[in-house]
């Protein structure tokens, strides 16, 4: 294990980023999808996302397919660090859930809400299509627990899924 640290913001402002949260949910993560060990399938691999923000620590990894230039998201492991408790452990689980499909539906997606002359062009979800249940992934969650005071869980579990698929596609394909 590296040396336990607190590094201030360049700005000054808001909380210092703890290498030792950074680290523990890294090495979580790297051990509940078994990170060494590739999958058995060729066309697939394995990518690792990690973000920090409201003092909320989440690393992720997912493993996806590229087959003829189509992407599916198979497995995403996550481990996070959201303090000495978790206030409401189902809600937890379905923030963290709702982030990593929300993250990976963006990403696969690439849709656009579109305005002409001040009115948005999609007016439902026969016009904006979110993620829907046959393309959700296995989701597997690992807290690890801190000696923080509670801390935001909505925001910093979104943003490692994508760079996660981006580096599992990479792995995949060679291509960014």
């Amino acid at each position: 294990e590296g040396e336990h640290r607190e590094i201030a913001p360049r700005d000054g402002h808001g909380p210092p980023f703890d290498t030792g949260r950074a680290q523990a949910v890294i090495q979580k993560v790297l051990q509940t999808s078994d990170w060494t060990q590739k999958p058995s399938q060729p066309d697939r691999a394995k990518g690792f996302g990690f973000y920090f923000c409201h003092q909320g620590y989440f690393a992720e990894v997912v493993e996806a397919s590229v087959v003829e230039g189509s992407v599916a998201v198979h497995k995403v492991w996550v481990a996070g660090d959201v303090g000495s408790q978790i206030v409401n452990p189902m809600g937890a689980e379905n923030q963290v859930k709702g982030a990593i499909i929300d993250g990976l539906a963006q990403a696969l997606a690439g849709q656009e809400i579109e305005f002409v002359d001040g009115v948005v062009q999609q007016s439902n979800l026969n016009d904006f299509h979110l993620a829907r249940i046959p393309t959700t992934p296995q989701i597997e969650i690992a807290w690890v627990k801190s000696e923080k005071p509670p801390t935001g869980l909505g925001e910093p579990a979104l943003p490692p899924a994508i760079p996660a698929l981006t580096n599992a596609i990479f792995a995949v394909t060679g291509t960014r």
